[in-house]
């Protein structure tokens, strides 16, 4: 018996949250990926502007709202400052907060943890991705775990019109951030919420805090929908 599948068109509630999901994985990257400059400070006041939904959680309004509040005045020491914040963040020896899986996970599950950067690695040459690497990031770093899911989202509205590799995709996705990014991206938040005092660091802890969690869900029940039918 053959496996049909329906037709894979996506509503315009669909787009906009395909769009909105891509473009909030991108904006946590950014900013964890390297110290917020000013020129990404100011691309994100402005992006951000073009994506209502992506304020509709707790942590989204604060970091939209902090964006939004920045005087003119200000905006030169307020981008040092948060330059300034994320070196003592995450750079160095001296780091407060490990920004890698395995680094991160180990230091609560042991050492067999350090084992996720091989399977996060294959995960990227499986699906051929093959990231940019200009500080010589760890394949497990939580920017480039966020940009993997970012990439893949794209894929999914650009595949639309090739839909069991857009399902594939979802499957991807759900396995990515059941197997990793939710084993410890929500600790690691809960460490930065209570490390920093920034509003910019703050925000992006308690997006991606609960961007995930609900990201998964709404994965999960979209790919339910699209199960194929027996003809």
């Amino acid at each position: 018996m053959a496996m049909l599948f329906k037709p894979l068109v996506y509503t315009q509630e669909q787009v906009e949250w395909l769009e909105t999901r891509g473009m909030v994985y991108q904006l946590l990257m950014d900013f964890l990926s390297r110290p917020p400059r000013m020129s990404l400070i100011a691309q994100w006041r402005r992006k951000v502007a073009q994506y209502p939904k992506a304020g509709t959680s707790k942590g989204g309004r604060r970091l939209i709202a902090y964006l939004e509040s920045i005087p003119e005045a200000m905006f030169r020491s307020v981008c040092h400052q948060e330059a300034k914040e994320y070196e003592r963040l995450f750079s160095g020896r001296e780091a407060i907060i490990p920004s890698c899986e395995s680094l991160f996970r180990s230091r609560h599950e042991g050492g067999g943890a350090l084992a996720c950067i091989a399977q996060v690695r294959k995960l990227y040459m499986d699906n051929a991705i093959v990231f940019n690497k200009l500080n010589g990031e760890r394949d497990d770093h939580i920017a480039l775990e966020l940009e993997f899911m970012a990439v893949l989202a794209e894929g999914m509205l650009a595949k639309a019109n090739l839909q069991q590799s857009c399902l594939a995709l979802a499957d991807v996705q759900i396995h990515f951030l059941e197997e990793h990014l939710l084993k410890w991206a929500q600790p690691f938040a809960q460490e930065l919420m209570q490390a920093t005092q920034s509003p910019l660091f703050i925000g992006l802890a308690e997006l991606l805090d609960e961007f995930l969690v609900q990201d998964l869900s709404q994965l999960r029940a979209w790919r339910e929908s699209q199960h194929p039918v027996m003809g």
